[in-house]
């Protein structure tokens, strides 16, 4: 038996239809993918280029616009050098030495003592005066027992001979007179010289042209004076009190005039002076009182004055430039015939120096600022050779790729090693 064959047709399939092994859902285009991962690629190194290229920008902005700063460190040029030699101090007014200056302190303290009884006293009233030369430039000598007289008639007299200076010429070329404080005795016993502050004429110079030109004024009252019954106290003890006194304030005002002393200064503790004056006694009910007074004096140096000048007197062919020693304070300092001399009245004394001196120059450390501010890094040696007190120097310019100094002088610092 025939049969009739029939043909077969597959069913109709699209390539969406292909299963795509070991994946899920639809197939993908190869070709699309291709072209859609070069533009993912494109885009990613356009970004990155972008990126290179404001960095670039922010990094030449940043070091456009970044403020830098310098630090030089400086090493100065230095020398040693021993010193033994005398040298001549001379006040202000006066030339061939170094200048000096005095600073001054003074305290008044009363301690009682034991009464030992009573007794008939009489006592003289004193006090403190300044005396003024306002006659000539020349020193003058009040002798012994010299009289000074206020307008009611009332006369002190000074114990010992001092001498008052001359006239000076102050920074403005104005003549002032010289000066000097004196402790005065009145000439008579009694309360009547108790008196306040008076103004005081020089008898013994009446009749002369100094009358008028040499005077006093008082800094204290006149206070003392006594005649009657007091307790009195034994002379041992008043001694005994006298000596203690005079070496609390002495000990007191040396280390208080220490932290008085300028700045750019130096003292030296052989340049300390004391003067005591024993001002009396005084009644304190049942006690007796001592009553002491004790005036020290320094005498200093400008620190850059004195270097310069020992410098002048020890070092070959110095030419004057600007230095300090930078160990002053640690030379051993002496003033020849200490007890004879009187800085704050005559107006020279000689002092040794010795030691190793440590000498280094200095400049001015505003005009290198100046000199650096706005230049190229490369000018630096040209700048210091202008500066023949540096011996060497560092430059650090921050942040490091700057080849220029800060165009402010806030910017750079001097460092001195």
């Amino acid at each position: 038996m025939n049969k009739k064959l029939q043909d077969v047709t597959p069913p109709k399939r699209t390539i969406h239809d292909i299963p795509v092994p070991n994946g899920k859902g639809r197939g993908r285009n190869p070709i699309s993918d291709f072209k859609s991962d070069k533009k993912k690629k494109t885009s990613f190194s356009k970004k990155i280029i972008i990126a290179v290229i404001f960095g670039l920008i922010a990094f030449l902005l940043f070091s456009f616009l970044a403020s830098s700063s310098v630090t030089v460190n400086v090493i100065s040029r230095q020398l040693t050098k021993r010193t033994d030699a005398s040298f001549i101090a001379v006040s202000s007014n006066e030339t061939g030495g170094i200048p000096f200056d005095v600073v001054m302190l003074d305290k008044t303290i009363v301690e009682s003592i034991v009464a030992t009884g009573e007794e008939e006293v009489n006592e003289k009233a004193s006090g403190e005066i300044i005396v003024f030369n306002n006659f000539d430039f020349e020193n003058q000598r009040l002798i012994k027992n010299t009289r000074f007289e206020t307008s009611e008639g009332l006369v002190f007299r000074i114990q010992n001979s001092v001498v008052v200076p001359g006239q000076k010429e102050d920074s403005s070329g104005e003549v002032i007179p010289g000066s000097i404080e004196v402790t005065v005795y009145a000439d008579q016993p009694g309360e009547e010289y108790n008196v306040g502050l008076k103004d005081f004429t020089i008898p013994g110079f009446e009749g002369t042209e100094r009358f008028d030109k040499f005077y006093a004024r008082s800094k204290t009252v006149m206070a003392g004076g006594f005649e009657g019954v007091k307790k009195v106290a034994s002379e041992k003890d008043v001694e005994n009190m006298q000596i203690q006194l005079g070496e609390r304030l002495i000990a007191e005002l040396t280390e208080e005039i220490k932290t008085q002393i300028p700045e750019g200064f130096v003292l030296y503790q052989n340049g300390i002076f004391s003067e005591t004056k024993f001002l009396g006694t005084k009644d304190m009910g049942d006690k007796v009182g001592v009553e002491e007074k004790v005036n020290v004096y320094a005498v200093i140096f400008n620190r850059g004055d004195l270097s310069k000048y020992v410098a002048e007197n020890i070092i070959d062919n110095y030419d004057g430039a600007d230095l300090i020693i930078s160990n002053l304070d640690n030379l051993d300092f002496e003033i020849k015939n200490k007890d004879d001399v009187i800085p704050w009245v005559e107006e020279r004394f000689v002092f040794s120096l010795k030691g190793e001196c440590n000498f280094e120059w200095t400049f001015d450390e505003d005009d290198l600022k100046n000199d650096f501010v706005g230049k190229s890094k490369s000018s630096t040696n040209e700048i210091l050779s202008r500066y023949p007190s540096i011996d060497s120097a560092e430059v650090i310019i921050k942040p490091f790729w700057k080849n220029s100094f800060p165009r402010s002088t806030g910017n750079i610092e001097i460092v001195l090693n």
